[in-house]
Protein backbone atom coordinates (compact mmCIF):
# COMPACT_ATOMS: atom_id res chain seq x y z
CA UNK A 1 0.00 0.00 0.00
CA UNK A 2 2.93 2.70 1.33
CA UNK A 3 5.19 1.61 -2.20
CA UNK A 4 2.85 1.77 -4.98
CA UNK A 5 1.59 4.70 -7.66
CA UNK A 6 5.07 5.77 -8.25
CA UNK A 7 6.64 5.97 -4.32
CA UNK A 8 9.76 3.81 -5.68
CA UNK A 9 10.54 4.81 -9.19
CA UNK A 10 7.95 2.19 -10.43
CA UNK A 11 4.36 2.64 -10.59
CA UNK A 12 4.32 -0.72 -8.56
CA UNK A 13 6.90 -1.56 -6.30
CA UNK A 14 7.17 -5.34 -7.76
CA UNK A 15 8.16 -3.92 -10.81
CA UNK A 16 11.89 -4.16 -9.22
CA UNK A 17 11.78 -7.83 -9.03
CA UNK A 18 8.73 -10.01 -9.81
CA UNK A 19 5.53 -10.28 -11.75
CA UNK A 20 3.36 -11.31 -7.97
CA UNK A 21 0.10 -13.37 -8.93
CA UNK A 22 -1.93 -10.87 -7.05
CA UNK A 23 -1.03 -7.10 -6.34
CA UNK A 24 -3.09 -4.84 -3.85
CA UNK A 25 -3.31 -1.21 -3.04
CA UNK A 26 -5.64 1.19 -1.08
CA UNK A 27 -5.77 3.90 0.24
CA UNK A 28 -3.34 6.39 -1.69
CA UNK A 29 -5.22 5.73 -4.53
CA UNK A 30 -8.09 7.09 -2.51
CA UNK A 31 -9.82 3.17 -3.54
CA UNK A 32 -9.16 0.17 -2.94
CA UNK A 33 -8.40 -2.79 -5.30
CA UNK A 34 -6.85 -6.01 -5.83
CA UNK A 35 -5.30 -6.86 -9.44
CA UNK A 36 -4.69 -10.88 -9.79
CA UNK A 37 -3.79 -12.93 -12.17
CA UNK A 38 -5.70 -15.96 -13.59
CA UNK A 39 -3.67 -18.54 -10.13
CA UNK A 40 -6.05 -16.96 -7.71
CA UNK A 41 -9.21 -18.95 -9.20
CA UNK A 42 -7.01 -22.33 -8.60
CA UNK A 43 -8.60 -22.54 -4.84
CA UNK A 44 -11.82 -23.10 -5.53
CA UNK A 45 -12.89 -20.72 -1.85
CA UNK A 46 -10.80 -18.16 -2.63
CA UNK A 47 -11.70 -14.71 -0.56
CA UNK A 48 -12.38 -12.89 -3.81
CA UNK A 49 -15.53 -15.16 -4.07
CA UNK A 50 -17.50 -13.64 -1.44
CA UNK A 51 -17.64 -9.37 -0.92
CA UNK A 52 -17.00 -8.57 2.44
CA UNK A 53 -17.85 -4.86 4.60
CA UNK A 54 -14.54 -4.73 5.44
CA UNK A 55 -12.43 -5.40 2.21
CA UNK A 56 -11.90 -1.68 1.96
CA UNK A 57 -12.02 1.84 4.11
CA UNK A 58 -13.60 3.67 0.88
CA UNK A 59 -14.27 0.97 -1.80
CA UNK A 60 -17.03 1.66 -4.51
CA UNK A 61 -17.00 5.83 -3.52
CA UNK A 62 -17.68 7.51 -7.03
CA UNK A 63 -16.11 10.59 -6.33
CA UNK A 64 -13.14 9.22 -4.84
CA UNK A 65 -12.77 7.20 -7.91
CA UNK A 66 -12.96 9.74 -10.54
CA UNK A 67 -10.79 11.78 -8.16
CA UNK A 68 -8.42 8.64 -8.18
CA UNK A 69 -8.45 9.15 -12.13
CA UNK A 70 -7.46 12.92 -12.24
CA UNK A 71 -4.43 12.10 -9.92
CA UNK A 72 -3.43 8.89 -12.51
CA UNK A 73 -3.56 11.51 -15.29
CA UNK A 74 -0.91 13.75 -13.57
CA UNK A 75 1.17 11.32 -12.53
CA UNK A 76 1.67 10.69 -16.36
CA UNK A 77 1.42 14.47 -17.37
CA UNK A 78 4.05 15.59 -15.33
CA UNK A 79 6.14 12.06 -15.49
CA UNK A 80 6.13 12.18 -11.58
CA UNK A 81 6.58 8.57 -11.40
CA UNK A 82 10.24 9.41 -13.68
CA UNK A 83 10.83 12.11 -11.01
CA UNK A 84 10.51 9.72 -8.01
CA UNK A 85 13.33 7.30 -9.86
CA UNK A 86 15.80 10.41 -10.32
CA UNK A 87 15.42 12.45 -7.07
CA UNK A 88 15.01 9.24 -5.76
CA UNK A 89 18.68 8.61 -6.41
CA UNK A 90 19.90 11.78 -5.38
CA UNK A 91 17.87 11.59 -1.74
CA UNK A 92 19.67 8.32 -1.61
CA UNK A 93 22.88 9.30 -3.01
CA UNK A 94 22.94 12.44 -0.12
CA UNK A 95 21.74 9.74 2.62
CA UNK A 96 25.13 7.98 1.72
CA UNK A 97 27.49 10.69 1.70
CA UNK A 98 25.42 11.35 5.40
CA UNK A 99 26.12 8.19 6.86
CA UNK A 100 29.73 8.13 5.39
CA UNK A 101 30.30 11.57 7.12
CA UNK A 102 28.82 10.09 10.40
CA UNK A 103 29.66 7.63 12.75
CA UNK A 104 26.38 7.38 14.17
CA UNK A 105 24.44 7.16 10.34
CA UNK A 106 24.33 3.94 9.14
CA UNK A 107 22.60 1.71 6.50
CA UNK A 108 20.95 4.06 3.98
CA UNK A 109 18.78 2.15 1.87
CA UNK A 110 15.73 3.18 -0.35
CA UNK A 111 13.82 2.85 -3.86
CA UNK A 112 12.58 6.16 -5.24
CA UNK A 113 11.81 8.18 -2.75
CA UNK A 114 10.78 5.56 -0.24
CA UNK A 115 13.60 5.78 1.56
CA UNK A 116 15.30 5.29 4.93
CA UNK A 117 18.40 5.69 7.55
CA UNK A 118 19.51 3.95 10.86
CA UNK A 119 20.14 5.86 14.07
CA UNK A 120 22.45 3.96 16.75
CA UNK A 121 19.22 4.02 19.34
CA UNK A 122 15.28 5.42 19.55
CA UNK A 123 16.43 8.33 21.96
CA UNK A 124 18.77 9.74 19.20
CA UNK A 125 16.09 8.71 16.83
CA UNK A 126 13.43 10.65 18.23
CA UNK A 127 15.39 14.07 19.29
CA UNK A 128 16.13 14.33 15.79
CA UNK A 129 12.45 13.75 14.29
CA UNK A 130 11.61 16.57 17.07
CA UNK A 131 14.61 18.88 15.99
CA UNK A 132 12.85 17.85 12.53
CA UNK A 133 9.46 18.54 12.49
CA UNK A 134 10.78 21.94 14.72
CA UNK A 135 12.17 23.09 12.06
CA UNK A 136 9.93 22.54 9.14
CA UNK A 137 10.29 18.90 8.21
CA UNK A 138 8.35 16.11 8.64
CA UNK A 139 10.24 12.32 8.73
CA UNK A 140 8.80 9.28 10.60
CA UNK A 141 10.52 6.78 12.82
CA UNK A 142 9.94 3.47 11.66
CA UNK A 143 11.31 0.08 13.48
CA UNK A 144 13.49 1.10 16.90
CA UNK A 145 15.95 3.35 15.34
CA UNK A 146 15.39 4.07 12.09
CA UNK A 147 14.33 7.43 10.39
CA UNK A 148 12.16 7.23 6.74
CA UNK A 149 11.30 9.34 4.27
CA UNK A 150 8.01 9.58 2.39
CA UNK A 151 7.92 12.78 0.33
CA UNK A 152 5.28 13.38 -1.95
CA UNK A 153 5.89 12.90 -6.14
CA UNK A 154 6.51 16.48 -6.54
CA UNK A 155 9.90 17.04 -4.57
CA UNK A 156 12.80 18.49 -6.41
CA UNK A 157 16.36 17.83 -5.68
CA UNK A 158 16.59 20.89 -4.05
CA UNK A 159 13.45 20.08 -1.67
CA UNK A 160 15.72 17.53 -0.79
CA UNK A 161 18.86 19.46 -0.01
CA UNK A 162 16.74 21.38 2.20
CA UNK A 163 15.09 18.87 3.97
CA UNK A 164 18.56 16.76 4.46
CA UNK A 165 20.29 20.33 5.89
CA UNK A 166 17.84 20.23 8.17
CA UNK A 167 18.46 16.75 9.04
CA UNK A 168 21.70 16.98 9.80
CA UNK A 169 21.36 19.99 11.95
CA UNK A 170 18.64 17.75 13.61
CA UNK A 171 21.30 14.91 13.88
CA UNK A 172 24.25 16.78 14.78
CA UNK A 173 21.84 18.52 17.98
CA UNK A 174 20.57 15.00 19.37
CA UNK A 175 24.36 13.42 19.58
CA UNK A 176 24.78 16.95 21.86
CA UNK A 177 21.50 16.01 23.77
CA UNK A 178 21.97 12.13 23.84
CA UNK A 179 25.60 11.17 23.03
CA UNK A 180 25.82 7.96 22.22
CA UNK A 181 28.42 5.69 23.81
CA UNK A 182 31.10 4.43 20.38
Amino acid sequence: VQTGVGMTGKFWAHEHYVKPDILSFGKKAQVCGILAGPRVDEVETNCFQVSSRINSTWGGNLVDMVRFGRILDIIEEDNLVANAANVGDHLLSKLQKMADSHDHLSNPRGKGLFAAIDLPDSHSRDAVISHCIENGLMILACGPNTVRFRPPLTITTDQIDEGLDILEKAYKSALDKCPVAS
